[in-house]
């Protein structure tokens, strides 16, 4: 750590004058985007989103839009927190990073960090008519290689257990992007829980001790969520969370790490953990683009806290009611969701309790992939039935289902 220090000096003599202004920087996640020449509009695709939750087909539109957005803005920054492509197809990949081209080419820092449909993924396919057909899939190598303009070439330090790095957004802030997917596990199949390493862990706490002996404001971007967003999600949803994730949630807010950047859950949302210490630490969770609500971020970024804004995809040129439709297919595919996960857990609920209990968690659901969740007639109906069904009162005056803060619309005071 003790080499870098001159440098970290004289790129803070460089870019002092900049010093108190905010940090203009978008963000997105989840992407999944399947590269158009690995997919026609045939049987093998749709079976594929009919069953995964995942929009393959509009993604590359929808992805043109929000970068096209981006591109006319006046964002600095760009961060993607993972999952990048549908299952680590090789060209998904090469055809992901020439789109981020353009904000490159403007003077925009893009950063990426893996997810776990990304690396080594075993089941890397096309679609072609009623076929599904094995692609070459990418090697960690090949991933820093493909986005060496997106963190690692100019990386400020790098992990050598990880593909772990540290980025310099001005002389006053860091970037700590943590990989912590498994793919180095992987044989059949990908592993969806994430976990770091101890010898990441080590390098991490390293480079959080040196930015505090810098002064340095530090921020995160991981895949996987550092803290809950519903309740019981360590319950229910452990592998959207981090492995450990409340140790590293107390190890990251009591070290000054002020806000992470993840995703996986698909569902935008923001919470707040306060370590046993008693200092607070932000995930700022992102809704994906290849799905309901096709969600991304705008943020204001200063040492003193964020303003963050939200945008949403609603229709494409090709589709104008693309949000109401996978809404509806989201909340069809979710309730179906609920009716396995309640009969995997053991419950032996009668056939009406079970029904109405999945329409409300399916419900729920939804609220909270786009955020701000707050019941409405569709949650309290759906509630009052299942009332009803199990017959047990229900108070529905107080209802929260949302962790604080907003997730939107937001200001975040450090």
């Amino acid at each position: 750590m003790k080499q870098i220090l001159p440098y970290i000096l004289f790129l803070f003599f460089i870019t002092s004058i900049f010093a108190g202004e905010p940090i203009r920087i978008g963000v997105i996640t989840d992407t999944h985007y399947l590269s158009e020449k690995l997919m026609d509009d045939g049987y093998a695709l749709q079976d594929y989103i009919q069953v995964s939750g995942k929009n393959i087909k509009d993604v590359p539109a929808v992805l043109d839009k929000v970068l096209d957005d981006y591109l006319h803005s006046d964002i600095q920054v760009l961060l993607v927190s993972g999952d990048m492509t549908k299952d680590g197809e090789k060209q998904s990949h090469l055809d992901f990073v020439n789109k981020l081209k353009p904000l490159q080419d403007k003077g925009v820092k893009v950063f990426v960090i893996p997810g776990n449909h990304d690396i080594n993924m075993p089941n890397a396919v096309e679609y072609k008519g009623n076929k599904t057909l094995p692609v070459p899939n990418v090697t960690p190598k090949e991933f820093t290689d493909i986005y060496a303009s997106c963190g690692y070439n100019n990386a400020l330090l790098r992990d050598t257990a990880s593909l772990s790095y540290v980025a310099l957004l001005d002389a006053h802030t860091w970037l700590v992007a943590i990989d912590a997917a498994r793919y180095k596990e992987y044989t059949t199949r990908s592993i969806s829980g994430g976990k770091i390493s101890s010898d990441t862990e080590k390098w991490l706490i390293e480079v959080l001790d040196e930015a505090r002996l810098q002064n340095v404001t530090v921020i995160g971007m991981m895949h996987w969520g550092l803290t809950e967003h519903i309740v019981y999600q360590s319950m229910f949803f452990k592998d959207y969370l981090v492995d450990e994730w409340t140790r590293f949630a107390n190890l990251f807010a009591d070290k000054g790490m002020k806000a992470v950047f993840t995703g996986h859950f698909h569902s935008n949302d923001i919470s707040a953990f306060t370590s046993d210490k008693g200092n607070t630490i932000y995930d700022i969770e992102t809704g994906t683009l290849s799905g309901y609500p096709f969600s991304y971020r705008f943020i204001e970024l200063s040492e003193k806290g964020m303003d963050i804004k939200t945008k949403n995809v609603t229709s494409l040129p090709d589709n104008p009611a693309l949000a109401e439709e996978d809404e509806q297919r989201m909340q069809s595919l979710s309730n179906k969701l609920a009716v396995q996960k309640l009969k995997g857990m053991g419950f032996n609920l009668p056939d009406d309790v079970s029904k109405q209990f999945a329409d409300v968690l399916s419900r729920i659901f939804i609220l909270h992939l786009y955020g701000d969740e707050k019941p409405d007639e569709k949650l309290k109906q759906s509630m009052l039935s299942l009332s009803k069904a199990m017959e047990t009162p229900m108070d529905m005056e107080d209802l929260q289902i949302d962790f604080p803060p907003d997730d939107n619309n937001v200001q975040i005071t450090f």
